[in-house]
């Protein structure tokens, strides 16, 4: 349940206003010029007026009433529609833009989030820097330049292609791309950067700083094992140096396999449907048809990815074609995770587009290096509604969730309209998992510009525990009743909470991405140190992260007892264990045709794609170990326990519903609970307050304690008056360095502790009188079923002197109470 929206002076209206620390929008002040409220004229929060166009129509709300017309002030042409058709033209083709619909932008730029103060960075074709919705400072080439360690080819047809040398020079700017290359990048820059100009489109994270380099080709790029680490370090650490928090990566296709109906394992050409008898044959998902698959690599079980493992595995380790003895082993992916690792950053990549039920190595790259999962994000595709389906679904036909869905997203992918590169002033539709994944990117730019408190990996969490799964209707599950050509349902078949094997976890929705968290996938640190206030009113559950739980343990109570063989067959393409071939292996392109690979084969390429049956046992090996040894860390550490922390000198008010068990500790500035935190709450050096309910314990090992809703955080909330009452399920410990601070402002209006549990307590109480008292008035400060203690020097019967009365201090019947005696004249001076 949501007990009070975020706030209009102190969380949305501004979260902009308090929590981000923007330009106050102020009181509303009646309407200017424009008819537009005053507040909103020229007093956006800092960024997205700044990066619009003087006349655009978009305003913050600076009051709940003021929301929906906020909204509506945003959806202009230019933001585009729910069905990616402008009503204002004929027909039904998707003319502008759906996937700002798709994500409710809207509601972030009414409650003033744009992407400000954020920066992204992008790896992929290049751009075309004279385009007019680039012409801003907000979008750069980075710099970042080296020589090659390896030679090779990025394309992998029938015949390699876009050669590079070892020893040669390269840069990795994004504005020096090729114009032949630059059309798959200048695409997507505009689905995440594209000036709100007025013209067409804009990008989703208009007030983002972008940083762009470049893959030095077309996406008709391999993302095969056949780049060089040097470069793609090189550009990721560039694009990390430049500050990037979010790393789209779009660009690229799996290296294709010959005809596997017609090719042998060894790429002998057999005739049409002359290996038909011994090709793997694997029908996509959603494919009518495996031979429509047959020159398509296999990807639909864990044996065909980690065969693109395997071969990566093998093609930089010595002896193969991108060995560097400098980096052994490490691969191009290897790279982008170096680079990245340390800085936090995260980095979003396209699922594919070739009907499989997972994403392909590069995408489910943590499935082999746990570690870098927190820094992942796979993305996958959504259709449009159309006249016939009014709803969004699930694109059949692209690679899916599967194996990867615990970092997977579903965003628009079907005529994605951004920029094109055949001229300054021309737009297109786009469609593929590449637009979809800048989607994704730009969200998180967002998001991190409404949550400046939180790093990349912790909105990517937030991105996916807030993420839509439902349609319109609110109940039915996305897809249902909907099926692919080949008859399969696409319905959302998991449990609300959870990922589904489709879906991953949704559609990324900022709407409900400005209210906090929607689950704990791990213990989260809250480090409110830039913004003073927040407000999370969606309900946090830990769903999820038990869920994992019992998937990963299952999964390590399999291995420990099978070994590799619980990951079960290998690929075709791995030798058998006498060294022959099997009788359903097949032959990637452009390999037969590779000097490099003819050099280091003695003209017998025709193996190089095969693993052998040793290096398939070693390398099942490694990457089962790692796995393994991640969940056990994970058990070792409880990371299995969602549980927050809150540090920094900031308010957090959470006013939902916290069913998380792993409890919250405060170890700066102040928490307040308004709504109901099912686990106990440990005070360690900052504040606790609210007028809520705590399930579990209270302890105050050091810090303060203090009940109630104060009137100025109450105005922060919508829906939610000041409150008294504290509510503790459990216990309440303050411990000698504790305290307790309570205030009284009238016979009836004082804030005080309820608990279900014992009272135990060894403090110091801080009594705040503010009002006209009447003698022999009992307040009952705390209540408990028993006491143990008292509060440091407030023995029983002890007279306190406090606000110009005397009390009486008492500790019997459960209670603490203060019991007004008389008025002190002259405050007892």
């Amino acid at each position: 349940m949501r007990r009070g929206k975020l706030a209009w002076r102190g969380s949305v209206a501004a979260l902009a206003v308090v929590a981000a620390g923007l330009p106050a929008t102020g009181a509303l002040a009646g309407p200017g010029a424009d008819g537009r409220p005053a507040s909103a004229q020229g007093s956006y929060p800092e960024g997205c007026a700044q990066w619009s166009y003087p006349e655009d129509p978009g305003f913050v709300a600076t009051s709940p009433g003021e929301l929906d017309a906020a909204k509506a002030s945003w959806e202009t042409p230019e933001y585009g529609y729910y069905t990616g058709h402008n009503p204002a033209t004929p027909g039904t083709a998707v003319n502008s833009p759906w996937q700002l619909t798709a994500v409710n932008a809207s509601t972030a730029y009414a409650l003033g989030y744009c992407g400000q103060g954020v920066t992204l960075g992008m790896m992929d074709s290049g751009y075309r820097p004279t385009h007019e919705a680039f012409q801003t400072e907000l979008i750069e080439s980075v710099t970042g330049e080296g020589v090659y360690g390896t030679s090779g080819y990025g394309y992998r047809g029938a015949t390699p292609a876009n050669p590079f040398t070892a020893g040669e020079w390269f840069t990795v700017a994004g504005d020096q791309a090729r114009t032949s290359d630059y059309s798959h990048g200048t695409g997507m820059l505009g689905v995440t950067s594209g000036m709100r100009d007025g013209v067409d489109q804009h990008g989703i994270a208009f007030g983002s700083k972008m940083y762009v380099a470049k893959t030095g080709g077309s996406d008709s790029q391999s993302h095969g094992p056949f780049h060089d680490y040097v470069y793609w370090y090189t550009a990721n650490k560039a694009l990390v140096d430049a500050g990037a928090q979010v790393i789209n990566s779009s660009w690229g296709s799996y290296v294709q396999t010959l005809d596997r109906t017609r090719y042998d394992g060894l790429g002998r050409d057999l005739g049409v449907n002359g290996n038909l008898a011994n090709a793997y044959q694997v029908a996509g998902k959603d494919s009518a048809s495996a031979t429509a698959m047959a020159t398509i690599i296999p990807n639909e079980y864990l044996k065909d990815l980690e065969y693109q493992y395997f071969f990566f595995k093998k093609s930089y380790s010595e002896g193969g074609i991108q060995y560097n003895p400098n980096y052994p082993g490490r691969s191009f992916m290897d790279a982008i995770w170096d680079a990245i690792k340390d800085s936090g950053a995260v980095n979003a990549r396209s699922a594919g587009n070739n009907d499989w039920s997972n994403p392909y190595f590069r995408p489910a790259y943590p499935l082999f290096n746990p570690l870098a999962e927190k820094q992942w994000v796979a993305v996958g595709g959504v259709q449009p509604p159309t006249a016939t389906n009014p709803e969004y679904t699930k694109q059949f036909g692209y690679n899916e969730a599967g194996l990867a869905k615990w970092w997977n997203v579903s965003t628009p992918s079907s005529n994605v309209r951004t920029t094109s590169s055949a001229g300054d002033t021309n737009y297109a539709n786009s469609s593929g998992t590449s637009p979809a994944t800048p989607v994704a990117t730009a969200v998180m730019g967002v998001l991190l510009s409404r949550y400046p408190d939180m790093d990349a990996k912790q909105v990517r969490e937030l991105m996916f525990t807030t993420a839509n799964n439902k349609m319109s209707d609110g109940v039915r599950f996305l897809g249902t009743g909907q099926t692919s050509p080949s008859g399969e349902s696409i319905a959302w078949t998991a449990p609300d909470g959870l990922p589904d094997e489709r879906w991953g976890w949704g559609i990324p929705d900022l709407a409900k991405g400005m209210y906090g968290p929607g689950q704990l996938l791990s213990p989260m640190t809250y480090n409110m140190d830039k913004a003073p206030l927040d407000v999370w009113s969606n309900d946090i559950s830990q769903i999820a992260i038990k869920e994992r739980e019992r998937e990963d343990l299952e999964w390590l109570a399999g291995y420990k007892e099978q070994g590799i063989a619980y990951a079960g067959e290998f690929s075709p393409n791995v030798l058998n264990p006498d060294g022959t071939l099997d009788k359903q292996a097949f032959m990637l392109q452009g390999i037969l045709g590779d000097p490099h690979v003819q050099a280091i084969t003695n003209g017998h390429p025709e193996l190089y794609d095969k693993i052998s049956y040793e290096d398939a046992v070693k390398w099942r090996k490694e990457w089962m170990d790692e796995r393994a040894a991640y969940i056990q860390n994970n058990i070792d550490n409880h990371l299995y326990t969602a549980s927050l922390t809150k540090q920094g000198a900031g308010t957090l008010i959470m006013t939902g519903d916290a069913t998380y068990e792993g409890g919250t500790t405060v170890e700066g500035g102040k928490l307040s609970i308004t709504g109901a935190h099912a686990s106990s709450i440990n005070v360690k050096g900052g504040t606790l307050g609210g007028s809520g309910s705590v399930g579990g314990s209270v302890t105050v090992t050091s810090g303060v304690l203090r009940p109630g809703l104060a009137s100025d955080e109450a105005t922060q909330l919508t829906g939610t008056s000041a409150g008294n009452v504290l509510n503790v399920g459990g216990n309440v410990t303050v411990g000698r360095q504790g305290r307790v601070a309570v205030t009284i402002s009238g016979d009836r209006d004082y804030t005080s502790v309820r608990a279900g549990g014992q009272l135990v307590l060894d403090g110091e109480l801080d009594l705040d009188v503010r009002g006209k008292l009447t003698p022999g008035t009992v307040f009952t400060i705390m209540s408990g079923s028993s006491i143990k203690g008292a509060f440091h020097a407030l023995p029983e019967n002890r007279a306190l002197n406090v606000g110009g009365y005397l009390f009486r201090v008492s500790y019997k019947n459960n209670s603490m109470t203060l019991t007004v005696m008389h008025a002190v004249p002259n405050n007892g001076k």
